[in-house]
């Protein structure tokens, strides 16, 4: 007769520090390997937590960071969302700006150069 094999559970905590030490750079495999979870199950608890959602299988919502036990509510959660995106737009805008500006003036300087070094021009080497 086969032997069933039981399913392993794990909690919301222990995913939510498997997602954390995933995005502090550990290696996957190596994490995976230490805390005997497939890979996937790693994917997956990282897009629920990137989402904003709960963990799949389980069925339990994930424990806020930095608030352990208290369930987020999806008004005050969306709101916050929002609030966190528009930030995100703001500094990207600003990014894009300094960029196309620092480009445009790394334009200018070649057009300088390539106008001033046409001028001056070098014989070529014998050798």
């Amino acid at each position: 007769m086969a032997e069933s094999k039981q399913r392993q559970t794990y909690s919301p905590e222990f995913k939510t520090e498997a997602v954390a030490r995933m995005r502090a750079g550990e290696s996957l495999s190596g994490l995976a390997r230490e805390l005997g979870v497939r890979r996937k199950f790693l994917y997956a608890w990282k897009h629920a937590v990137e989402e904003g959602r709960g963990f799949p299988g389980s069925g339990h919502p994930f424990a806020t960071v930095g608030q352990p036990g208290k369930l987020p509510t999806p008004a005050r959660d969306g709101a916050e969302r929002i609030k966190e995106l528009e930030g995100l737009v703001g500094r990207l805008t600003l990014e894009n700006r300094f960029f196309k500006g620092a480009l445009q003036s790394i334009e200018e300087l070649r057009r300088l150069r390539s106008a001033s070094s046409s001028a001056v021009s070098s014989r070529k080497s014998k050798r």
